[in-house]
């Protein structure tokens, strides 16, 4: 399999305060990632914990202070502008207009992705067919359920037909069978040969075994306090919160074999 998406030693700190009372804060500390074609890369992580900061660097939408970041085997590089076609990036607020039907949405996500017009149109009926949001196209987005909007906000995402799919998040009140319908279609974008990279409330929340497919290669990192750990073979998905000082992060806790056999 081939790296999609390759990260070296990337760091990321924002300064916090005011002018002459100010502190830097390290949101990504040495982090290397790979992000192979045909498989789905799961992040475990907590609020506080760095996740939002280094997908948008996998996305090529924030610059690294150090590290190298390379896509589809180019060269490693931290300049934007060096950023190529082929990746999407989808967030838990992917709407600025709510007013807006769910095929208008698309139709000016499209336009803002600027997007070949001409093509547009077959653009937005394949992600609202694919999506299965054929029936609510014409309802406001502010009128659907969690799971619609979650399945919109992939949709905008796959409008970009990308090799490299990065999802930070699903809007609120996704319930777990929305969650099982939003992995099944970025196991089915791996599945064509992208890569998928997601840090997600439903990745804590649903196993392994359910939510992704055996065809489908999956590697599981914990993202901690801008560390992230190598990947861990079986890890249970189920994050306890634990608060150090004023940040929260997850811990992720590997069950035994006679615990695994108890349940």
């Amino acid at each position: 399999m081939s790296d999609l998406l390759s990260m070296r030693g990337v760091c990321k700190d924002y300064n916090s305060g005011v002018r002459g009372c100010s502190a830097s804060v390290v949101a990504l500390r040495d982090v290397d990632l790979d992000a192979r074609a045909g498989e789905v890369t799961a992040i475990v992580a907590g609020p506080a914990s760095g996740k939002t900061t280094l997908l948008m660097c996998a996305a090529g939408l924030m610059r690294p202070d150090r590290g190298t970041i390379s896509w589809f085997g180019g060269a490693p590089n931290r300049d934007l502008a060096s950023r190529p076609h082929g990746i999407a990036y989808a967030g838990d607020r992917p709407f600025p207009y709510a007013f807006l039907t769910a095929r208008e949405t698309l139709e000016y996500a499209a336009i803002v992705r600027d997007l070949p017009l001409r093509d547009n149109g077959r653009r937005v009926s394949s992600v609202l067919e694919r999506t299965g949001l054929g029936a609510v196209a014409d309802r406001r987005v502010d009128a659907l359920d969690g799971g619609a909007q979650t399945r919109l906000a992939l949709a905008a995402a796959l409008l970009a037909e990308p090799r490299l799919l990065v999802v930070d998040d699903v809007p609120p009140g996704c319930d777990s069978a929305s969650a099982s319908e939003a992995v099944a279609l970025l196991r089915g974008v791996a599945a064509e040969g992208g890569a998928v990279v997601v840090a997600a409330r439903f990745v804590a929340s649903l196993s392994l075994e359910t939510v992704f497919h055996p065809t489908v290669p999956t590697r599981t990192y914990v993202l901690t306090a801008g560390r992230l750990d190598a990947p861990a073979e079986r890890p249970s998905l189920a994050p306890r919160s634990l608060s150090v000082g004023h940040a929260r992060v997850a811990e992720v806790e590997r069950s035994s074999a006679a615990e695994n056999e108890g349940r």
